[in-house]
């Protein structure tokens, strides 16, 4: 594509790439450069940051690029994925929802298979436990998974904690930070929340049908798109270690971790008890 047929942002995303994360360029210098009011340039600079591009600015300095967004595409995650069902078959990548799980268990009650996976750059009604709100961030990871986890129904319950387990040490594995996991269902770094877990599930009497587990990680977030009320509340893993992530990667080592676990369908403590037990029986 030539550049004049290029959109306005992707000329200025191509012009701040350029710097290699290195080099600033002013408001005023991109103004120039595309015949646009510095006003305009903001607003092209914001809707890059909300696909996931962290660019800084600084007042008299400009505009810097750190890292480009993850390509959001299936294919992208499947190379090199190993699970055997989890992303395995279908996934959707929207750009806008209301709640990934909501899509997920529509899809369920539709017949979906389970392994599906669904993306979103944004959810404007993601949820937490308890019904709080989960607010989707730019630059972060919000996914739900369609599972059909073999526990009984007094373990369901367990299913957050599976998960919160899967994700911290899928970011540890992918990202080299150790979180701390709170129980029931939230993983906090600095003593900051950037990991929110949330599990669904569907019975038919007492069976279970399937159960939807949400997951939404704050990783490339700059501190400046945390909202005030989550001041010393919230925050990224960029945030805090002022080093960008692949969401790519990440999402690729949670859906691994994610499906070891279902398949121990035990807690790490009771794994640990029961490990502890044969060696004491081999004494």
């Amino acid at each position: 594509m030539m550049q004049e047929e290029m959109p306005m942002r992707d000329r200025i995303l191509d012009s701040l790439a350029r710097g290699g994360g290195e080099e600033w360029i002013s408001g005023e210098a991109l103004s120039r450069d595309f015949c646009i009011s510095r006003a305009a340039v903001s607003k092209h600079v914001n809707s890059l940051r909300g696909e996931g591009n962290i660019i800084e600015s600084v007042p008299r300095r400009g505009y810097r690029l750190i890292s480009r967004a993850d390509p959001w595409a299936g294919d992208d995650v499947r190379e090199g994925l190993r699970t055997r069902i989890l992303g395995k078959r279908e996934w959707i990548w929207l750009k806008e929802t209301g709640s990934t799980n909501q899509v997920a268990a529509q899809q369920a009650l539709a017949g979906a298979e389970e392994g599906l996976v669904v993306v979103a750059r944004r959810q404007n009604e993601g949820r937490g436990s308890k019904g709080s709100r989960w607010f989707c961030l730019p630059g972060s990871l919000s996914f739900s998974v369609l599972t059909k986890p073999h526990l009984p129904p007094e373990k369901l319950a367990l299913l957050p904690l599976l998960a919160m387990e899967a994700c911290a040490r899928a970011v540890e594995k992918s990202c080299g930070i150790r979180l701390e996991q709170r129980a029931p269902n939230d993983l906090f770094l600095h003593d900051r929340k950037v990991v929110g877990i949330l599990a669904e599930s569907m019975f038919h009497n007492t069976e279970l049908q399937w159960s939807v587990v949400g997951i939404g990680v704050n990783v490339n977030v700059p501190s400046s798109a945390i909202p005030p009320e989550l001041e010393g509340i919230a925050s990224s893993l960029y945030a805090e270690t002022k080093t960008p992530f692949s969401v790519t990667k990440l999402l690729r080592c949670i859906l691994e971790e994610l499906e070891k676990e279902l398949e121990k369908g035990e807690t790490p403590t009771e794994h640990a008890k029961k490990t502890h037990a044969r060696r004491e029986d081999l004494v």
